[in-house]
């Protein structure tokens, strides 16, 4: 697939769960919600994938400290990968291969899912001081 014709069916499910939504960087943005934990989604589509970025709202307050457990979220997830972005906010990428509109919808869905679940699974590892999950 073309990376318009993954952004327009990432904009279609994103309209369908009434999310809202800006571009910004090439990324459409968006946020999520679990509990008292907000984070937002940035998702880049190419040709033949997306690239998802959950990113954490707030800067780790120990660099060093949080590197080693990203290390340590990255030994357990079966894919993609925590790291932290220059501003000191942990991320994690997924990426979902859509090489054909077969499946696309429900692969674009799985990956954000996916990363979601991996940003609610190790909230309170890489973000003590904010324990809202």
């Amino acid at each position: 697939m073309k990376a318009e014709e993954i952004r327009t069916l990432l904009l279609q499910l994103l309209e369908d769960s009434g999310a809202e939504w800006i571009e910004a960087g090439g990324c459409l943005l968006f946020r999520l919600r679990r509990g008292g934990a907000i984070w937002e989604m940035a998702c880049r589509c190419l040709d033949g994938r997306m690239l998802a970025y959950g990113r954490y709202p707030a800067a780790a307050a120990d660099r060093t400290q949080a590197l080693e457990r990203c290390n340590e979220i990255n030994c357990q997830v079966v894919q993609g990968g925590m790291f932290l972005m220059e501003d000191g906010r942990a991320a994690f990428r997924t990426e979902a291969d859509l090489p054909d509109p077969y499946d696309a919808a429900a692969r674009l869905r799985e990956d954000i899912e996916y990363n979601a679940a991996v940003i609610t699974r190790f909230w309170r590892i890489l973000m003590p001081e904010r324990p809202n999950l």
